[in-house]
């Protein structure tokens, strides 16, 4: 009896198998290709990827193992006429628009992606993909020198539900710098506070806003504000060293501008420990120097 249940449980997997193939991520295979990645056999990796991608029934699967396809033949083989190709086979028609928009811009084929893209409707596409593209847009404007276009691209980003936080965070900051650039200090500081406000996390553009925020209220006599807006947070967190630097340096400079000259100078001894440029803490040990003789 016993063998007899066995091989109803093995008909009965052999039914369901294909059934559920092609409706799931093979993480496995996932890793094979990471591996062949690893070792350089980016054929081997687009090959098992391609494979992958044609015995996947959903698109949202298809998408998953021809995205990495294309990731290998933009990043590592430099292959665009590839790339492109392996856009124009994903199965979703959105999809397979944005990724064509990604691979011209990633070969800075600037104008042929604003040409694609004029009949687009990117509010049509798929949420997870809406931020990306216009972040993409943007910067195909920025690279044209056409900072209103760039703008709108960038705000439309920043608005975008689905947007992951990466791509949020760096539409505001792009925005904020831009509205400076025009003069609008209101809506800069608008678009830097929102920033700080999509995540605790210290994201390069996150640190760049800090700096950037405090300095706009330094320049508008608001030091008292300029000093707040570091509250909460931990500097000790900030892993670049640049990042970690500018962000120290704003600080220091927002302590002296509110008046707090010892708390000020404490900051910037905090700063020369750190592993700066030389040029770097020339420049501070000047400007302390300077400031020992007004003392």
């Amino acid at each position: 009896m016993k063998y007899l249940v066995a091989l109803i449980i093995a008909v009965l997997v052999s039914l369901c198998v294909p059934a559920h193939a092609g409706k799931a991520i093979d993480y496995t295979q996932l890793s094979a290709v990471k591996r062949l990645r690893a070792e350089k056999r980016y054929d081997e990796a687009l090959q098992k990827l391609e494979a992958l991608a044609a015995k996947a029934d959903e698109a949202s699967v298809n998408y998953t193992y021809l995205s990495q396809a294309i990731d290998i033949a933009v990043d590592s083989l430099k292959n665009a006429d590839r790339a492109l190709a392996l856009a124009a086979s994903l199965k979703d028609p959105t999809l397979r628009d944005f990724e064509k928009l990604r691979v011209l811009a990633d070969f800075q084929r600037h104008d042929e992606a604003l040409a694609f893209m004029r009949d687009k409707d990117i509010a049509a596409w798929p949420v997870r993909v809406r931020g990306q593209a216009h972040g993409i847009l943007a910067a195909i404007y920025h690279e044209k020198k056409d900072a209103a276009a760039e703008l709108a691209q960038w705000q439309l980003a920043a608005d975008e539900p689905g947007a992951e936080i990466v791509v949020r965070g760096r539409a505001l900051r792009e925005s904020g710098v831009l509205f400076q650039k025009q003069g609008n200090t209101a809506k800069a500081e608008e678009q830097y506070r929102k920033a700080l406000q999509v995540t605790s996390s210290n994201y390069s553009w996150r640190v760049e806003c800090l700096v950037a925020l405090s300095r706009l209220l330094v320049e508008q006599q608001r030091a008292k504000e300029a000093v707040k807006a570091f509250d909460g947070t931990d500097f000790t967190k900030v892993t670049s060293i640049t990042s970690h630097g500018n962000l120290i340096e704003a600080y220091a400079r927002a302590l002296l501008a509110a008046g707090k000259k010892i708390r000020a100078i404490e900051t910037f001894d905090q700063l020369l420990a750190l592993d700066l440029p030389a040029s770097w803490k020339d420049r501070i040990n000047k400007e302390l120097d300077q400031m020992a003789e007004e003392f």
